[in-house]
């Protein structure tokens, strides 16, 4: 089986991954409902890349990085989909968060498609949109807009600001919403 441990609510979606190829390696295997790390999604921002081109992509030499020699993730650097969190780390195992995930997928699918609609106009105003990041707010509301990732009750969620929201995992992305934004961006792209 290509996955584990799913939600009710996600498996056809995720049966559609698995089905598109979507599902990279890293997550083969892996618990769905637990959290997404930067490294994985990286990996998933590539899957999503290759499949849909046909291209494979290149890995990033020399490595910039300090803290990770993973392929996908080196490859992902290079494509542009990701940076670090400072010059010389990546901080692989670290957890993403709504703002940064809705920016490498829409990075992802402007290198698919450089010249696609990625326009804004349209999108859903959201209650927390003071809490974007500038760098994340016109990927955050491109995926909005395309319904690729989607508010819950008004609010955008991008990060976790206060402590409680941080300890709470605010904002997280898991494994299996990660895969459904992937399975959506590929079925907007074919």
């Amino acid at each position: 089986k290509d996955y584990e441990n799913a939600s009710t609510w996600a498996v056809s979606e995720l049966d559609r991954a698995a089905e598109f190829k979507l599902i990279p390696s890293i997550l083969k295997g892996a618990d769905m409902t637990k959290p997404i790390t930067r490294e994985e999604f990286a990996a998933l921002a590539v899957t999503l890349y290759e499949r849909t081109t046909g291209i494979t992509a290149q890995a990033v030499s020399p490595n910039p990085f300090i803290d990770t020699n993973n392929q996908e993730v080196l490859k992902a650097f290079n494509l542009g989909i990701t940076t670090g969190i400072t010059a010389t780390t990546f901080a692989p195992n670290e957890l993403t968060n709504r703002e940064q995930v809705a920016s490498m997928l829409s990075r992802t699918m402007r290198m698919i498609a450089p010249d696609g609609d990625f326009s804004t106009a349209g999108a859903p105003a959201f209650s927390d949109q003071k809490d974007i990041s500038s760098w994340a707010l016109d990927h955050a509301l491109f995926m909005a807009k395309s319904g690729i990732i989607k508010g819950i009750d008004g609010k955008f969620m991008p990060k976790a600001v206060t402590s409680a929201q941080k300890a709470a995992g605010y904002a997280t992305t898991t494994r299996e919403q990660a895969l459904l934004m992937s399975v959506r961006a590929f079925e907007t792209m074919d």
